[in-house]
């Protein structure tokens, strides 16, 4: 499995949209793994996780070939997860020639819910290219082409005060296993539980959106304290092993460290911090 890192930063992006403050200065100063574009992935070249408003930018960043993409997942409906606007532009005359010219999206009925609103495209119609969308219920794995995802329950709010729906687990049918978790404070019992009866994950991504901060945003976020007690607790129940990689991703310049002071948090417990472009290859173990 090849999986690649688009963008690492929260909503605003780093330096921030619309920001002069210190730690914007100083990653602009710094430039390389320092700027930050919104978070995304990539699996394979043809499974997306999330769309966030930096898609774009990420095809020309990266040489991605996005017609290419066959499967969407889409882990929340905050703005920077999801831009549903952009899937308006994918076949009719904006792009007649895609090497996948039919995209399957995954995700909560919330998501379904605002690219309709947002768009004016009913989810079961195909005026905005050949998208066939389908709604994703907690615990219950769907498979698609190669592989098997499990969504899970999150613990990150939304601005009525209830949670948002998922964050994934990714299985191929090789074996080979990622745990994204964006965006999630420390995850609720019951995915303690799902976690306790599964195997050692082959990389799991974190969030880590409040950084050097050690206390809990109201938003449900982690910073790296956080996350190193988190990785330290799956090491203690099998899920993370020595061949686990262990990434922080999705951060935020309230966050205020730089990409070297969050190495320098993170590597000492074997743990790697993410930067747009970064590449993580992983193997069937043996």
């Amino acid at each position: 499995m090849r999986f690649q890192y688009l963008g690492t930063a929260a909503a605003e992006g780093w330096p921030a949209v619309f920001c002069d403050c210190e730690a914007c200065h100083r990653a602009a100063e710094l430039g390389g793994k320092n700027i930050r574009t919104r978070s995304q992935a990539i699996i394979n070249g043809d499974l997306l996780l999330d769309l966030p408003p930096d898609t774009y930018l990420h095809k020309l960043q990266h040489g991605l070939d996005l017609s290419a993409v066959r499967y969407l997942l889409v882990t929340h409906c905050h703005m920077d997860h999801f831009f549903p606007q952009e899937l308006t532009v994918r076949g009719s005359c904006f792009s007649p020639v895609m090497k996948s010219p039919e995209m399957d999206i995954f995700c909560a009925a919330e998501t379904a819910a605002l690219f309709t609103r947002c768009t004016n495209h009913e989810i079961d119609g195909d005026s905005a290219g050949a998208i066939h969308w389908h709604i994703l219920r907690a615990f219950e794995p769907v498979r698609f082409g190669t592989y098997t995802v499990t969504p899970l329950p999150a613990s990150h709010m939304t601005r009525g005060g209830e949670n948002e729906p998922f964050v994934y687990h990714i299985v191929d049918d090789a074996g080979v296993s990622v745990y994204y978790l964006h965006d999630s404070a420390d995850y609720l019992p019951e995915v303690w539980s799902y976690f306790e009866k599964q195997r050692p994950a082959d990389l799991i991504s974190l969030d880590t959106t409040n950084g050097g901060v050690p206390t809990h945003s109201d938003w449900g976020h982690m910073g790296a304290p956080q996350v190193l007690e988190v990785v330290d607790r799956m090491r203690k129940i099998g899920l993370a092993d020595k061949k686990t990689v262990c990434v922080m991703n999705h951060f935020s310049h309230n966050g205020l460290c730089t990409h070297e002071e969050l190495e320098a948090l993170a590597n000492p417990n074997g743990v790697l911090v993410s930067y747009d472009g970064m590449v993580v290859d992983l193997a069937p173990r043996a």
